[in-house]
């Protein structure tokens, strides 16, 4: 079976030395692990290679050396791609990443708004929050943070109208329709419900990030004492 046979992207030279390929205009659920999925083909076989590969939730940036820039070739080069059978094979499934989060009063700094706005107890937000497996779209923001959906519409919640200009390392939060993790401290406007002891990112590895576009992810609910034994920090 292949995917998006039909549906080959819109390919643009955007700066000096990088091409956008844009896949839809609309956020699609099997994007993601397509997008990851060609940008890895990309890596293998483009000449010259990039240097970057910025997948996000319905584009692929690919950045490349002035040097070694020629817009025509790569261009019939990602057209010769896009056209092999062997490109829009669909992807195999990923396993699911687990995630280990302490859902507790002292971490979950906006367990108030949820009781005051939508009812639930810190119970209710985790049995939800964790009852989903997500999917991740795009890293942003910082690095090693990423954008997963799809939130139950029920833990829905706005930004907060001002950001925190603190939010502590490892916070698992809510936007709308979409969670994440905050690899470290770092100031943000997300809902905060829970803390993971995990690290997200670290430079001296390969990958440096922990979740990368087209991951699925699960989040389970541990207890204080194991947050603590795996490191987490109060």
């Amino acid at each position: 079976m292949t995917l998006f046979h039909s549906r080959k992207p819109h390919i643009e030279q955007v700066g000096e030395c990088a091409i956008l390929l844009r896949f839809s205009d609309e956020i699609d659920e099997s994007l993601p692990s397509y997008i990851a999925h060609f940008a890895s083909i990309v890596r293998y076989k483009l000449a010259p290679k990039p240097v970057n590969c910025v997948p996000s939730y319905t584009t692929l940036l690919l950045e490349f050396s002035a040097l070694a820039f020629d817009y025509r070739l790569i261009h019939e080069q990602l057209m010769s791609l896009l056209l092999d059978p062997s490109s829009n094979q669909a992807p195999s499934s990923p396993s699911t990443i687990e995630i280990p989060v302490y859902y507790g009063e002292e971490v979950a700094l906006d367990a108030a708004r949820y009781s005051k706005e939508k009812g639930l107890s810190l119970q209710q937000l985790q049995e939800i929050h964790t009852s989903t497996e997500y999917q991740v779209h795009a890293l942003g923001f910082a690095p090693g943070f990423a954008f997963m959906a799809q939130v139950p519409e029920f833990l829905q919640l706005p930004r907060l109208d001002s950001p925190r200009p603190r939010v502590p390392k490892g916070s698992v939060a809510i936007a709308g329709p979409q969670t994440a993790v905050y690899p470290e401290e770092s100031p943000g406007g997300w809902n905060i419900i829970g803390r993971t002891p995990i690290e997200f990112y670290n430079p001296q590895h390969e990958p440096m990030t922990v979740l990368s576009p087209g991951a699925k992810v699960r989040f389970i609910a541990i207890s204080k004492r194991d947050f603590i034994e795996l490191g987490g920090v109060l």
